[in-house]
């Protein structure tokens, strides 16, 4: 599992390039597939080649016909009174709104977006959304026409046009807390997790803040595991991660069957989670 460091540590496992097109084939992926992927770079070990190696092989495998989509979100152009991950009242700017940031295609991702998101945005070739806090990165076939339409009241639109294309959700060393699709369940079914908030982008007028409909908490998301059954997804292992394969809109399906048993079913659980308290309330 692990490499002896010549101080008689230990260095986390090496994954050669090879270890990842074997992985991603074992899952069955091959080419015209279209991927919709949430990564952590170091679950996995060292990978020669960092996370572009990571994107050259996946890439590789899914050919000039295969899609890669990506969320590439950015808290720091956003505020409101439940920014700060929706369990407190209060922005991480502590009223200072100038701390914030106007959204352009260059900003980098947040940081729990993934080292590998952060590199598509700069592959060539590759496409992001001016979404002002919940942007996507696409590269592949028609990326372009997927993310050049956005809405500041619907933040999964590019989402729910991928669903066109029968697409699959690989998670690379993270749960289902990381599947931003897993929201669009919860649009239909409990759309008052979804709460206003504004984001500062840049306008023919410059600077300027503007209305947006922010998604909810996700942390709750991990229980959704317990309605699914092994046939729901593929799943092997690259280096020290745990990597999966679900279909899209399977997941969205088995995440709306137990939102409509029970609007609480994907939940957190925290008392102060503003976001999860809201879920039952009607609209």
């Amino acid at each position: 599992m692990f490499e002896h460091a010549p101080d008689g540590g230990s260095a986390a496992r090496r994954i050669l390039p090879d270890e990842l097109s074997d992985g991603f084939r074992r899952l069955g992926l091959s080419e015209g597939d279209c991927v919709m992927m949430h990564a952590s770079l170091e679950s996995m070990g060292t990978v020669d080649g960092g996370a572009a190696m990571v994107l050259h092989r996946l890439l590789k495998i899914l050919g000039k016909d295969g899609i890669l989509l990506m969320p590439t979100f950015t808290s720091v152009t956003r505020h409101s009174s439940t920014h700060n991950n929706y369990t407190r009242a209060g922005c991480w700017c502590e009223g200072k709104e100038t701390r914030h940031l106007p959204f352009i295609a260059e900003l980098q991702p947040d940081k729990d977006m993934g080292e590998i998101a952060y590199r598509l945005c700069s592959w060539p070739s590759s496409r992001r959304s001016n979404h002002p806090a919940y942007s996507f990165v696409a590269v592949g076939k028609n990326s372009d026409k997927l993310i050049r339409e956005y809405s500041t009241s619907d933040p999964l639109q590019p989402l729910k046009a991928f669903l066109k294309e029968d697409p699959v959700i690989l998670t690379v060393g993270v749960g289902l807390d990381s599947v931003s699709a897993i929201h669009v369940a919860e649009q239909r079914l409990t759309p008052s997790k979804f709460v206003r908030e504004r984001a500062l982008s840049i306008t023919s007028k410059g600077q300027d803040w503007v209305d947006i409909t922010a998604i909810g908490c996700s942390v709750g998301f991990q229980q959704l595991e317990q309605h699914l059954a092994s046939q729901n997804f593929e799943e092997t292992q690259i280096g020290l991660a745990m990597v999966k394969l679900y279909s899209m809109q399977g997941l969205i399906q088995a995440a709306e069957k137990a939102l409509h048993d029970d609007p609480l079913a994907l939940a957190c659980g925290r008392p102060e989670c503003l976001s999860c308290i809201l879920a039952p309330i009607k609209r």
